[in-house]
């Protein structure tokens, strides 16, 4: 007898105690979509997958599922995901179609690793991405810019970038300077030799999981 794949496949996942932005990602994700795809991150397996729905992200996230409409289409821009079918009770269809998440790997030129504790800051999804970006820019967790400096950097207002640093003052996790900006993430970004993400990962070609046979004849 074989075992269908969409019954060895898990419908949640458990969460990890961080996880990795590339730095690559810096100017491919909007500010939103940077801290959702922190959040679907904290939810790989060991083999790099995610397997969580639009609505479990968006509870993770702290949003509404219809704020997350276009997560998908975006998120294939950093990420490889396959679609698997999973059994439901419906009169008239037998499965729906689920997505399978892939999360790419750990880049050497450069990445910072978040602590799960990030989720539990009480600012808007906008904001929290925005502190990413800066994250990732940050030299030393200083990011030698102005208002306008930044604005340029990651394609935003210069009004926007004011209203976010405010947010992030008083939130206690930024200092503002004329020239500069110091972040104070503390406990929030961590050391990158303590990211548990596999250096190393190749893409799986063939089926997700393998074909598994029972013998019941023994």
């Amino acid at each position: 007898m074989n075992i269908t794949k969409q019954h060895l496949i898990n419908r949640t996942s458990r969460r990890s105690n961080n996880a990795t932005i590339n730095k690559s990602m810096l100017n491919t994700l909007n500010e939103p979509d940077i801290y959702r795809f922190f959040c679907l991150s904290l939810y790989r397996n060991s083999y790099y997958n995610v397997r969580l729905r639009i609505k479990d992200i968006a509870k993770v996230a702290g949003e509404k599922e219809s704020a997350l409409r276009n997560f998908n289409k975006n998120m294939d821009a950093v990420l490889i995901r396959k679609r698997y079918p999973v059994p439901i009770n419906h009169p008239v269809y037998e499965f729906t179609m689920r997505s399978l998440y892939q999360i790419p790997a750990i880049d050497y030129k450069g990445f910072i690793t978040l602590s799960h504790k990030f989720t539990q800051v009480r600012l808007s999804v906008k904001v929290k991405g925005y502190y990413i970006k800066l994250l990732l820019i940050a030299e030393d967790n200083t990011v030698p810019l102005t208002n306008i400096g930044i604005a340029d950097k990651l394609g935003l207002s210069k009004n926007t970038v004011f209203k976010y640093n405010i947010e992030l003052l008083k939130a206690g996790l930024l200092k503002l300077f004329p020239d500069r900006l110091e972040l104070t993430p503390k406990e929030l970004l961590l050391s990158n030799d303590e990211a548990k993400q596999q250096r190393e990962w190749h893409p799986t070609t063939k089926d997700l999981l393998l074909n598994i046979t029972l013998n019941l004849n023994k």
